[in-house]
């Protein structure tokens, strides 16, 4: 899965930091995992996102091009099992581009709820059948934040078209909860779920343990831990993530 909702939730938990001026945000970091997916070959995966989120109004813009080094690859940065036949080894090259379009349904001024509707498409980019899912796919979520003083709750809630009539379309949701322990830093947890790809698979389930800091005006940084409690799931994973503003 990539942590997806693990990074969602980390941009929703920064409600509690003070919003940079501009529209225009770049983001980009390193994530490794690590797991055997219920098999018996461990996988090891390093994630490098290039990340450009634009945002006007009430829309928001992002698209996420991922660079990846897999070592027995066993399922995508998604959690869908890889269709590729001969991926031991280590693979390296581009994985699935992401794009997603979102538009802001309640403000969450003077803290009342924050509301959002996203629609995503992820389409079938990488370098080859073992960095992607060779399908192009959908999402439609919405996610939700409230802030009571400095604790800050948030969620997610969607549903995907997996584009391969051999895999079920899951649900998905995250749940977390942020607190300011300084004006600048924000610190949290987060759980994340997805159904079942298949009757014999188990779900995505994982926490995590994130803290994001405010650097400077334009200038974020957040870093987080994963822990995984299901076969699809890695057992454990963690990485950085370094934004700027414009």
């Amino acid at each position: 899965m990539k942590h997806n909702r693990t990074i969602v939730a980390s941009v929703l938990a920064a409600l509690a930091l003070p919003a940079a001026a501009g529209n225009l945000t770049l983001t980009t970091g390193l994530d490794y995992s690590r797991g055997d997916f219920g098999t018996n070959t461990t996988s090891e995966t390093w994630y490098m996102p290039i990340a450009a989120k634009y945002e006007t109004g009430p829309v928001t813009l992002k698209l996420t091009v991922p660079y990846l080094s897999v070592k027995n690859a066993v399922v995508t940065q998604e959690g869908t099992p890889i269709q590729g036949t001969n991926c031991s080894g280590t693979k390296t090259g581009m994985g699935d581009i992401t794009a997603s379009a979102g538009y802001n349904l309640l403000d969450g001024n003077s803290g009342g709820l924050l509301l959002d509707a996203v629609a995503k498409v992820k389409a079938p980019t990488a370098e080859n059948d073992c960095l992607g899912s060779a399908k192009t796919d959908y999402a439609l979520q919405f996610d939700v934040a409230k802030t009571f003083g400095a604790l800050t709750t948030f969620g997610t809630l969607g549903w995907k078209d997996m584009g391969n009539k051999d895999l079920r379309n899951p649900f998905y949701a995250s749940v977390g909860i942020s607190t300011k322990v300084a004006p600048d830093t924000t610190v949290g947890a987060a759980y994340d779920w997805r159904g079942k790809l298949s009757t014999g698979s188990d779900p995505i389930s994982e926490a995590s343990l994130f803290v994001s800091q405010k650097l400077s005006a334009q200038w974020k940084l957040q870093v987080y831990g994963v822990k995984g409690f299901s076969d699809n799931s890695p057992d454990w994973g963690g990485g950085m993530m370094v934004s700027y503003t414009y």
